[in-house]
């Protein structure tokens, strides 16, 4: 790439360039740790990013890593830098193959609908309009009344508008369209497996009696204050699904190439959602904090099971699977072991902190491990020999064969 080129790569910071890696004297720039597409700064050349793991012939399962990883609740409050996409940008021409976000953008909006249908769908008020036989509700609208019904000798029939409280209130009209929108693009293009049709035999009769029939002005004017964190993720998962589909189901196709956004994933987070997965899994729902809250920051997970506490922290590094270390990932995690916070949060007594120093394990993608390790996870635990109370273990994720060769 020419210097003019890169300094503009510079001017305009990308998710998928690691802005250390530009080189003006090379001409040339690295990538991060996220996957996605963009434009490359002003220069009108497209970049698409790939997971560093996929090789020619597989590439990485997203619905299988997120899936497992959205079965626990606390995915809702912190799933929000998982992926953006940036709308205002001219959208990209791509093979249809090479859309890996709409399949992660809809399981996540599906599993944060069941996550809303458990609890119950929220009642509210919204204005309606009804033509009646020989009854008034509400208001008259004079005009409509005159011009639908008494003009064509409907003498005894009323347009009235007034409020009425159900679930058929604005957030879940606009929650049941995504919905039938994300239905048609599983059925175009067979993403249905056991998983999916469970979910949503279990979310669609919820939706029965609420309206998909929604205007885009409705849409955009909705006001999002809700007490529900639920529904404010629901319905900003909603937001991007209509607006990847430009608002019309037509656009929902089985097209070779298609127009798509400029978008990121965050590899890092995912791989972080599909570990929560699997700790929660092997060690126990109630023995894994996530995000636990620190004096100083944030532990991606403190385990609490009485005599084997632990932090525990995913990286996205294929470094650990070569025996190597990152002297900085060691000291992030031996804080957490001594912070006050993190001791607060376990069952030790707080006249034993002095004496205690909680054990450290950083977890790693590792296509070589054998996933019957996992099911005797504490005794597959490898030590960092370098360090006291250090130790890794490597987690294969899940791949599947590519349906199109790369080209």
């Amino acid at each position: 790439m020419s210097e003019d080129d890169l300094v503009s790569l510079l001017k305009n910071p990308n998710p998928l360039i690691d802005i250390n890696g530009v080189d003006l004297i090379k001409g040339g720039f690295t990538t991060g740790y996220c996957v996605g597409l963009s434009w490359l700064g002003n220069t009108k050349k497209a970049l698409y990013v790939s997971p560093k793991l996929d090789t020619d012939n597989y590439t990485i399962d997203y619905l299988k890593m997120l899936t497992l990883g959205l079965q626990s609740p606390e995915m809702i409050m912190h799933g929000q830098d998982l992926f953006s996409i940036d709308f205002n940008a001219k959208p990209i021409l791509i093979r249809q193959d090479l859309d890996i976000l709409t399949p992660l953008l809809i399981v996540n909006f599906l599993q944060v609908l069941h996550h809303i249908v458990r609890k119950g769908l929220k009642k509210d008020y919204f204005q309606t309009k009804q033509n009646r036989y020989a009854s008034i509700k509400g208001k008259v609208l004079v005009s409509e009344t005159i011009n639908k019904n008494l003009m064509r000798s409907n003498n005894l029939y009323n347009v009235c508008s007034f409020d009425e409280y159900s679930i058929n209130c604005i957030e879940n009209r606009i929650l049941k369209k995504a919905l039938m929108f994300a239905l048609r693009f599983l059925k175009m293009h067979h993403k249905f497996d056991s998983n999916f049709h469970n979910l949503l035999n279990f979310i669609l009769p919820a939706f029965t009696n609420v309206d998909e029939n929604i205007s885009g002005r409705e849409i955009k004017s909705n006001n999002r204050n809700t007490f529900f964190p639920e529904y404010n993720s629901g319905l900003s998962l909603a937001d991007m699904i209509l607006k990847r589909f430009g608002y019309s189901v037509q656009t929902i196709n089985q097209n070779k190439t298609i127009e798509m956004y400029p978008f990121w994933i965050n590899m890092p987070k995912l791989f972080e959602f599909y570990v929560l997965g699997i700790l929660k899994d092997r060690i126990g729902r109630n023995e894994i904090i996530f995000q636990a809250d620190a004096k100083y920051g944030e532990l991606d997970f403190l385990r609490i099971t009485r005599g084997k506490e632990m932090i525990i922290d995913a990286k996205y590094k294929n470094l650990y699977s070569k025996n190597n270390y990152e002297i900085n990932d060691i000291r992030q995690l031996s804080a957490y072991a001594r912070d006050i916070g993190s001791l607060k949060q376990t069952f030790i007594a707080e006249a034993e902190w002095g004496d205690k120093l909680l054990d450290c394990l950083i977890v790693y993608p590792d296509q070589g491990a054998n996933d019957d390790e996992l099911l005797m996870f504490d005794e597959c635990l490898k030590p960092i020999p370098q360090f006291q109370n250090f130790y890794k273990i490597g987690i294969k994720i899940p791949m599947k064969a590519r349906l199109v060769s790369r080209s």
